[in-house]
């Protein structure tokens, strides 16, 4: 929340995370409920984001029966890569081409890295009994995209620096 009534939101943390969380508060969504079921103490692995990847992931054991989810996030150019499947409109999941990821990325992605938005792709796979999480290649492929959204990032103080000395030259 704003620390001022009627002021912006606090960020606090990863810019992409708070990112995606006010799209949360944007579609008139709550996520503490979610985070009061699922603390830090419950995720049962993280994939920390890493430059070479560049995503992340998190995998939940299923409450209600056997098996995992995980969740990634990451550059939608090589989250989208590693998805076989995409939900349609009504949430079920479909098959997700190679001819579908192309359509995606030129109606979808290049558009909005024409306006300056960096693109993030949601995605998500179940797992119904435990692989070897250390065989990040095969656990991090065959992925069901959730959606790509895109994100505005501040321009960082240095670049604002560089672009006025260029200007004033």
């Amino acid at each position: 929340p704003s620390e001022k009534e009627g002021g912006l939101p606090r960020h606090v943390g990863n810019k992409t995370e708070c990112a995606l969380l006010g799209l949360v508060l944007d579609l008139k969504r709550d996520y503490q409920p979610i985070r009061d079921e699922v603390p830090e103490e419950k995720l049962y692995k993280v994939y920390t984001f890493n430059s070479s990847r560049k995503s992340m992931s998190t995998v939940l054991k299923n409450s209600s029966g056997p098996g995992f989810r995980m969740y990634s996030k990451g550059a939608s150019e090589i989250v989208l890569r590693k998805c076989s499947h995409i939900l349609d409109a009504s949430g079920q999941a479909r098959a997700f081409k190679a001819k579908d990821r192309d359509e995606m990325v030129r109606k979808v992605i290049e558009p909005m890295a024409c306006d300056g938005l960096r693109t993030i792709c949601v995605a998500m796979r179940d797992f119904t009994t435990e692989p070897d999480w250390d065989n990040e290649a095969e656990i991090l492929n065959d992925l069901t995209c959730i959606c790509v959204v895109g994100i505005e990032d501040p321009v960082r103080p240095e670049v604002r620096e560089m672009i006025q000395f260029g200007l004033s030259l």
